[in-house]
């Protein structure tokens, strides 16, 4: 079997191409938005480390010094906030109106998923996972999620499909999908 695989990828003058196009762009504007919350005295410096723009316009951003999703409407306002159990790694849209959030509270490893209801943040199902998480991305129904030294695939279900990649001499490498 493994001969005939080999003789077959012989004959093959590649396995595809890549079109690879550069291209600048020139920033013509940027403006700076307070998205900050008071909850308490003992309220963080916002850290926006994860952003999604929903379909109907709205944005959905991580807050991970304060462990916080914020829902923003078009024009930057917040209008509606949920706390997590923990710092947001990472946040990536699963579905039109529902992101996943990466998380790892106390030696846990879960993706929170939150939808977006009539102008509301609400808390959605867990996925449970063996590893840390920190990148996520979504793709044709399938999760990929970094942990510090690997790639998996995995399932809205939350069931391990493959390790992609992995390198374990990475020492942290590896938190983003990129």
């Amino acid at each position: 079997m493994f001969k005939s695989i080999c003789q077959n990828h012989a004959k093959l003058s590649g396995l595809g191409h890549f079109v690879y196009r550069e291209k600048a762009f020139m920033l013509k504007k940027a403006s700076e938005y307070n998205v900050k919350i008071i909850l308490s005295d003992n309220s963080q410096q916002c850290n926006i480390n994860a952003i999604c723009v929903l379909h109907d316009g709205h944005i959905v951003v991580a807050d991970n010094q304060n462990k916080i999703i914020k829902l923003l409407d078009q024009n930057y306002k917040v209008i509606h906030h949920k706390g997590v159990s923990c710092h947001p790694c990472d946040m990536c849209q699963v579905d039109t109106n529902e992101v996943g959030v990466t998380m790892n509270p106390s030696k846990k490893h879960e993706v929170q998923f939150i939808s977006v209801n009539d102008g509301r943040l609400v808390k959605g199902r867990r996925l449970k996972l063996p590893r840390t998480c920190n990148g996520i991305a979504c793709h044709q129904n399938d999760l990929y999620i970094t942990s510090d030294t690997a790639l998996c695939k995995y399932t809205m279900s939350g069931q391990m499909v493959s390790t992609l990649y992995e390198d374990a001499s990475a020492n942290g490498a590896g938190t983003e999908v990129w």
